[in-house]
């Protein structure tokens, strides 16, 4: 019986097979040759773990003590957040949605479209905003810095957080010690020069807009396959009287008229901790580089 119906099928004629092939070939034309292709990304085993801390900053118990009869584990090391990992041969696209602490700066990137950038080969290098950096900068306005109306300066103030090119931890160092101002000027999405420099005496690298506000980092320099990803400490937002200019008119070193040359400029005071290796946690609790000042009002649980 099989045998029979096999012989009543109709044979498929190679002139109906061409034409189908030539529609899927041009179906998967239509994607952005832009982006990066994974297939020319080597494989690798490196990998690091994304810290998170803003679940235990906003636990609070479901139940007191009393109502709580049968003993079920209600606390934050009980239902922790979990870190995130990070793969180096992953793109930069791949590793910031998976990361708790940077929620709120992908939705940023996806609603003023700079997200599709970071799906290019780039290379790019980020400075991620945590959540609650942006939710503190976000109180005093009223959380309207996401508002239709404000898609602009939210766009601006994302922009100066990415960097074009590839910068490592040591690679800032080495470039912010070879220039005569000891500091070194980065070249932004959003047209203007982030400045990074060697904090003296810890030896940190700190980020500054030129117009007094600077930045520690957090997680520091994970390699991704399109460029580098670093957390920051606090918001940069882009100097207001430094129009947006284009690479070719800028130097690569920022020239910092408001600070003595040779003399590295002043920064906030935070905890003087030693740099921590690319993407590891410094130990946990308050007053060190794995909590953000922001969150450093109380202890980290």
């Amino acid at each position: 019986m099989w045998h029979r119906c096999a012989q009543a099928r109709t044979p498929l004629k190679p002139t109906l097979l061409a034409p189908a092939f030539l529609a899927l070939t041009a179906l998967a034309g239509c994607q952005s040759q832009a982006r990066q292709d994974p297939y020319v990304t080597p494989t690798s085993t490196c990998s690091y773990m994304l810290p998170t801390v803003s679940g235990a900053r906003t636990y609070a118990p479901g139940k007191t003590a009393a109502e709580n009869q049968k003993g079920i584990p209600d606390s934050a090391l009980a239902y922790a957040d979990p870190e995130s990992p990070a793969f180096c041969d992953r793109p930069l696209s791949d590793t910031l949605p998976t990361a708790i602490e940077m929620a709120d700066y992908v939705h940023g990137l996806n609603t003023t479209g700079l997200f599709g950038t970071l799906q290019q080969s780039g290379p790019y290098t980020v400075f991620g905003i945590p959540n609650t950096v942006l939710e503190t900068y976000q109180t005093p306005a009223g959380s309207k810095l996401t508002a239709p109306e404000n898609a602009t300066l939210l766009r601006d103030i994302l922009a100066y957080s990415i960097v074009k090119g590839e910068w490592s931890v040591d690679q800032l160092r080495v470039a912010a010690q070879a220039s005569p101002t000891h500091s070194v000027g980065l070249p932004t999405l959003s047209g203007r020069i982030l400045s990074a420099w060697i904090d003296q005496p810890t030896g940190q690298i700190i980020l500054g807009n030129g117009a007094g506000m600077t930045s520690r980092l957090w997680v520091t320099g994970i390699p991704q396959s399109n460029g580098r990803l670093y957390f920051t400490q606090s918001l940069l937002l882009p100097p207001a009287n430094d129009p947006p200019v284009t690479i070719a008119k800028r130097a690569t070193q920022a020239v910092r008229a408001d600070t003595p040359k040779g003399i590295p400029a002043p920064v906030a005071v935070t905890p003087a901790v030693p740099q921590p290796i690319p993407g590891h946690r410094a130990t946990g609790g308050a007053n060190t580089l794995a909590t953000p000042p922001v969150l450093q009002n109380s202890t980290t649980r």
